[in-house]
């Protein structure tokens, strides 16, 4: 598209919406132009929706204009699902994060797509509920991005990701018409087609409202932090508690590095000389918790684990948690950017992926840390790049 192009196709649009809904300064349009992640895409405007009629005039005019149109929540995600790689409009739902229906007999809500986790967890858990899937960066992180990308968490091994708790959605497809699949109820005949949508990347259609499910509070919680002498030993206590049939609400690894970035940032009392640690929490009735976390502690041993220790409260819990999910904004302590990797492997298979992975950048010569949802196999080795201006780092 030429500057000519650009500059009516920008003309066009500000006739859509208000012009407080529009953005198209140049200057301004560098906020927009990544997400998370480091490949960059510059838009050529963005439109700030505040319903779906605002939503269905911008689709409707972009599928005659012939301009490509990107839905975009907080943009914490990491595969490029909220940048505009060839241009376009970048739709962004900030304005539309309000909640417009909660059940607190039935356990269901309804909500727009720029509402947070943390939000979401913050409206439901007063009254009892609980919305499992908590991605890393829940604080910011909107809904929508969460359905789009289908995100898990660190909760996601006994809990499951976002399709699992979302049962129905508003849509608007390509051609400006709004749809309904699913809806409030837990089961419907035929198409599961929110499944279809959810995890789409917004490629089929772009998410205006969402019903999820929610469930209990779990009645107890109890957490513990065991410390290994090396990544691949915490990894074979990972495999080795899935083998014996335990289900942990979550189990989450760290590497030494990692764990010292997050100690100077959270001071959670992390065992900042060992190896590698697991955050490992269980979670049910309080009777149940110390059989279950006695089990877990007989594997531990087996695995040399040098020590094991448990949040003795509510706020120790709750500071490990907070390092933990801040850990990404304390990277900057160890080197000006990094690239973030996320994949999932095989569980049994952690152990001799991290060990490639560690091979790999000792080859290039290139410093890496891991943090990774170890219970479901996600990974997150974190390359860190020296000199963010030069693209050397990412040749190899």
């Amino acid at each position: 598209m030429t500057t000519l192009d650009k500059d009516a196709m920008r003309r066009s649009l500000a006739g859509v919406l208000p012009a407080n809904q529009i953005v198209t300064d140049p200057i301004s349009l560098i906020t927009y132009n990544r997400d998370a992640g480091l490949d960059p895409g510059m838009p050529d405007g963005v439109a700030i929706p505040t319903s779906t009629e605002d939503v269905v005039r911008l689709v409707q005019w972009a599928s005659k204009a012939q301009v490509p149109l990107v839905a975009r929540g907080a943009g914490t995600g990491l595969s490029g699902g909220a940048v505009a790689e060839h241009g376009g409009v970048i739709v962004q739902f900030s304005r539309m994060q309000h909640i417009l229906a909660f059940d607190q007999r039935g356990g269901s809500l309804m909500v727009q797509p720029g509402i947070t986790n943390q939000q979401i967890d913050s409206a439901v858990k007063a009254h009892g509920w609980y919305y499992p899937p908590d991605p890393s960066s829940g604080r910011a992180a909107s809904l929508g991005g969460n359905i789009a990308e289908n995100s898990g968490g660190p909760h996601c091994f006994k809990y499951g990701v976002t399709t699992n708790y979302v049962t129905g959605l508003q849509a608007v497809l390509a051609t400006g018409k709004v749809v309904h699949v699913g809806g409030r109820a837990l089961d419907y005949p035929e198409y599961d087609l929110v499944a279809l949508l959810t995890g789409s990347e917004g490629t089929l259609a772009i998410i205006t409202e969402a019903s999820l499910r929610l469930i209990r509070n779990p009645p107890a919680v109890k957490t513990a932090l065991a410390s290994f002498n090396s990544v691949e030993a915490a990894s074979q206590a990972v495999s080795r508690i899935i083998a014996a049939g335990l289900v942990p609400a979550t189990m989450e690894m760290m590497d030494q590095r990692f764990m010292r970035v997050i100690e100077d940032y959270a001071h959670a009392g992390l065992p900042i000389n060992a190896g590698a640690a697991l955050i490992i929490e269980v979670d049910g009735y309080p009777a149940s918790l110390d059989p279950q976390m006695a089990e877990i502690e007989v594997i531990l041993r087996e695995t040399n684990a040098i020590e094991q220790r448990f949040a003795k409260d509510e706020e120790e819990r709750a500071r490990i948690w907070l390092g933990r999910k801040s850990a990404a904004g304390a990277m900057a302590r160890l080197a000006p950017a990094y690239y973030l990797v996320d994949g999932t492997v095989p569980r049994s298979k952690l152990a001799a992926v991290l060990s490639d992975v560690s091979a790999i950048c000792d080859n290039h010569e290139l410093r890496v840390v891991y943090v990774f949802h170890a219970g479901d196999g996600n990974l997150h080795p974190l390359i860190l790049i020296e000199d963010p201006k030069t693209k050397n780092w990412c040749s190899v």
